[in-house]
């Protein structure tokens, strides 16, 4: 074959398309295609070749010369517009290598910049040997037709049947001795004619019957070939059972997601996005409130039914779904009869096919959701106000208690162990003694709990004196070694925070001390990104394994609680013997 003199002309998949636009977009087409691309004059010449066609098209490859009559008895019996073949032949190189090729071609209705016929070919070497499985030399001994996976029929004019594959046998059931010189019609027919016709083609539908009288659905792929005056025809039969009970299971699922969906309450819609047709279900009419014989073509349709408030965002989500081809979920409001308005939830998808973008998406009532949820919204918020009115009322007991306990016992403790000191007293020293011991013992005990309950250091210096010196306190008590860090420059915040991170402060101190056994006690404060940060961390035991007993301690309860309340989180790491480290943030204002 000569090289390729006119290399700008489009693959013509549509003989029509022959303007300039169409050209255009089809010489992108042939240009990028993966198959080689031929394009032919009236002098059957080669005047086009695409990048794949031109690589393989090298000056040591050439038609094998067994095959070359027969190709060009098919390329030159494309004699009329729309005429077309389809050939399988071999290329040989002059080094012994070998291609097969398959080679289909079409007669234009029209010249098109010199072109007359349009060819293409593939390289299906690869295919052949894994379709057949047999060697080189297999293949050369007993012939393409023998060995392929398909059944392979080849036929005469007179649609007597020439040779059959194995492949062929196995389906008819049959040997080849019972197959060849009998009429196709024998084997193959259609509903449509009692008289087989064969038609050029590929995908058709027909009916095998079995030797044994069976009959089974196939699909025929028919090629026909003109060799020296000669018409033959290649049919590879495929069985299709297979794909009859695929499409009869299609359609069960189809009926059973209908069923699905109209027990659920739920409808679907899908719209051809390129041709710009909508599909509403009968259910999805019923929960969006169209009417059932309403006029329904396009997103212009069904937008009018959603509420004016939320007609952007939702035409927005659904563009946003095409464009990027991603899942959404989005829920919206639609106005139904009498002016009532209804809450709908969406989930959709952009499947993209070739030449076909459908947008497709779910969609059901979830009115009675929606109230539900502002229910227990509402609920949570009172749950919320309580919480907070339960904490004040807490620390407010507790700064009454931490009166008392300095005010009225600790100052009779006081009084009490004056008078014991008092010589007049006449007591035994050794009584005196352990009692002077136990009452200053009372009275430093009422002493700390008075600062647990209300520390007058936090209310007077502010959080990070109040950590700092709690801290020493516990830690001194408890034997453990303490690393205290804050950032400097902290200065005062609200006393619901400042109260809330002591809080916190102090139960996860005291649950190191009780529980830990640990002997580090780490605690920091830092302030990033608009929050506050404490940690309390220890090389304890760490908490045990079961995370629901951990959730069910009160203490874990009462921090979590606190730091909800003023916007904050609270998040704990453990590792089993490597302690653990409780980090609390709340937000603080600018």
């Amino acid at each position: 074959m000569r090289q390729a003199a006119v290399m700008n002309l489009p693959l013509i998949a549509d003989p029509g398309a022959t303007g300039p636009a169409g050209a255009a977009v089809l010489q992108m087409l042939a240009e990028t295609s993966p198959l080689g691309v031929i394009g032919f004059d009236a002098g059957l010449a080669v005047v086009y070749r695409n990048p794949v066609a031109a690589r393989w098209a090298e000056p040591d490859w050439q038609v094998h010369a067994d095959d070359r009559p027969g190709l060009i008895a098919a390329r030159q019996s494309l004699t009329t517009a729309g005429d077309r073949y389809e050939q399988i032949y071999r290329w040989v190189s002059a080094a012994g290598g070998l291609r097969w090729i398959k080679e289909t071609a079409q007669r234009l209705a029209e010249t098109v910049e010199g072109i007359c016929v349009i060819a293409h070919q593939a390289d299906i070497t690869e295919a052949l040997d894994q379709a057949t499985g047999q060697s080189q030399r297999l293949l050369r001994q007993e012939g393409l037709v023998r060995c392929a996976a398909d059944p392979m029929l080849t036929l005469d004019a007179d649609l007597q049947v020439l040779s059959c594959n194995h492949a062929a046998e196995r389906l008819l059931g049959a040997p080849a001795t019972d197959i060849e010189g009998r009429p196709l019609g024998r084997w193959l027919c259609t509903e449509e004619a009692p008289a087989l016709s064969l038609t050029v083609g590929t995908g058709q539908a027909m009916t095998l019957r079995h030797a044994h009288g069976a009959t089974i659905p196939v699909t025929a792929s028919i090629s026909l070939l003109q060799l020296r005056g000669d018409t033959f025809y290649t049919v590879i039969v495929r069985d299709a059972r297979e794909q009859v009970r695929l499409q009869q299971q299609l359609a069960a699922a189809q009926v059973q997601q209908r069923l699905v969906l109209q027990a659920a309450g739920m409808g679907s819609w899908q719209r051809d996005v390129d041709a710009r047709r909508l599909r509403v279900s009968a259910e999805a009419r019923a929960v969006l409130g169209c009417a059932a014989q309403e006029l329904l073509e396009d997103f212009e349709h069904l937008i009018l039914h959603i509420h004016p408030a939320d007609r952007d965002a939702v035409s927005a989500q659904w563009q946003q779904a095409i464009d990027q081809g991603l899942p959404y979920e989005q829920a919206y409001r639609v106005i139904v009869a009498e002016g009532e308005t209804r809450w709908i939830g969406e989930r959709g998808l952009c499947l993209a096919a070739p030449q076909q973008r459908r947008l497709l998406a779910v969609v059901m009532d979830v009115t009675e959701q929606r109230q539900r949820e502002a229910e227990l919204a509402a609920m949570a918020e009172r749950l919320r106000a309580l919480g907070a009115q339960l904490v004040q009322v807490q620390e407010h007991e507790r700064r009454h208690l931490a009166r008392e306990l300095h005010d009225e016992i600790g100052q009779q403790l006081t009084a009490a162990l004056i008078e014991l000191r008092d010589p007049a007293l006449r007591l035994p020293q050794a009584l005196r003694t352990r009692w002077t011991e136990q009452f200053g013992g009372l009275i430093e005990q009422v002493r700390t709990l008075s600062l647990d309950l209300s520390p007058a250091m936090l209310v007077d210096l502010g959080l990070v004196p109040a950590l700092r010196g709690y801290a020493q306190r516990q830690a001194t008590l408890g034997g453990l070694s303490l690393s205290f860090t804050a950032d400097e420059g902290l200065g005062r915040c609200t006393p619901e925070i400042e109260n809330a991170l002591f809080r916190i402060a102090q139960e996860a101190t005291t649950n190191v001390l009780r529980h830990a056994s640990a002997t580090r006690l780490t605690v920091s404060l830092t302030q990033a990104a608009g929050a506050l940060h404490l940690v309390i961390a220890d090389d304890g035991v760490g908490l045990p394994a079961d995370p629901a007993e951990t959730a069910r301690r009160f203490g874990m309860m009462g921090m979590r609680e606190r730091a909800a309340l003023l916007g904050g989180t609270l998040r704990l790491a453990s590792r089993a013997g490597r302690g653990l480290s409780i980090e609390a943030r709340i937000p603080v204002g600018h």
